[in-house]
């Protein structure tokens, strides 16, 4: 074994040639080059013996190194085939059982720390990548234990699954930060046409079932139907508002809500029924039929291109996504477009 100048092993030999055919290593002339993450890990496994310490410390001018040689190592103890591709933050994951030479990776694994701050539009760019190379993207996240959680992302293009439907006008009266239908047959249409709100006093109302009850409609929900002429909405005293008076009071109360209602629009435009989903962690439930009719199949978090955020946020809306059965569905906005992301938690 001969270490280079620039911290890389040379190995020679039978060793060198059997570590070549599970993937560590590149093949030059005068032996198999190892880097430093793959030697790190050798030594972890006792495969070749030298200090630990001296490998680790190799690793410790670039934190980036540190994490993918804790994925490598937990992806090798696995019994997975696992290269590191070198100069990119990537690696490439083989199908179980596969040889180098026999079989091609399917799956590039990004490595990252559950709190290193990263952009969505990064995570956009690795499925790019991913695509481009028609892989798969495996998204790997160490927590502070060194555990690593894997997920699955991929970029999500939705088909309309429903015709927009012509709804009756209607006209409320804006009570707190609601807006409320009083003729009840009005409301009712409004629900069974689209799902629009909800009628109060009833806490699941059936699609099939006349409902004699006031309905209640969200301020997103309210601006968009008043954007489309289907709502008027006044205030107690009789005074007609627009939805830019609705939209200034969202502000007030939720903070800023331009990047959600336009994701709301976005979904609802595409035939999706939208309910918020605060309990669950995300912005919204979205239903390809209705609520009733079925569970909502995804819950959907708002960001934009440029926004950070930290992994243990995806990890924590990821968890109950999949402890509810639903899928995670991340929309960015990036100028005056929508790019939508899946993931999903995944058993390695």
């Amino acid at each position: 074994m001969m270490r280079r100048e620039d911290g890389r092993i040379i190995l020679t030999g039978k060793l060198a040639k059997e570590l070549y055919l599970e993937g560590y290593g590149e093949l030059l002339k005068d032996g198999l080059e190892l880097d430093p993450v793959e030697l790190a890990s050798l030594i972890q496994r006792g495969t070749i013996k030298a200090p630990l310490r001296d490998a680790l410390e190799a690793l410790a001018g670039d934190p980036s190194l540190f994490v993918k040689y804790i994925v490598y190592s937990d992806l090798r103890n696995r019994g997975r085939v696992v290269v590191n591709e070198r100069s990119t933050p990537f690696l490439r994951l083989y199908p179980e059982g596969a040889r180098i030479g026999e079989t091609s990776s399917k799956i590039l694994v990004l490595p990252l720390q559950e709190d290193d701050i990263l952009r969505h539009g990064e995570i956009i760019k690795s499925l790019s990548t991913a695509g481009k190379l028609r892989k798969e993207l495996l998204l790997a996240i160490v927590d502070d234990r060194l555990d690593v959680v894997y997920y699955e992302a991929k970029l999500f293009n939705p088909k309309r699954v429903r015709d927009e439907k012509i709804l009756p006008k209607a006209e409320g009266t804006l009570i707190h930060d609601r807006v409320i239908i009083w003729d009840e047959d009005i409301g009712g249409e409004l629900y069974r046409r689209g799902f629009w709100g909800h009628p109060l006093g009833i806490r699941k109302p059936q699609i099939n079932e006349k409902f004699k009850a006031k309905l209640q409609l969200n301020l997103m929900e309210s601006i968009y139907l008043m954007k489309k002429g289907f709502l008027t909405v006044k205030t107690p005293d009789g005074r007609e508002i627009d939805e830019n008076y609705l939209l200034d009071l969202a502000m007030r109360i939720k903070g800023d809500v331009r990047q959600r209602f336009s994701v709301f629009s976005y979904w609802r435009d595409l035939g999706y029924v939208v309910k918020p989903a605060q309990k669950y962690g995300a912005n919204f439930m979205l239903y390809e039929k209705g609520p009733g009719l079925e569970h909502a199949p995804y819950l959907c978090l708002v960001s934009s291109y440029d926004d950070r955020i930290a992994p243990v946020d995806l990890i924590r809306v990821g968890r109950i996504a999949t402890s509810v059965r639903k899928e995670l569905v991340i929309s960015v906005l990036k100028g005056d477009k929508i790019v939508n992301y899946k993931i999903s938690w995944m058993k390695i």
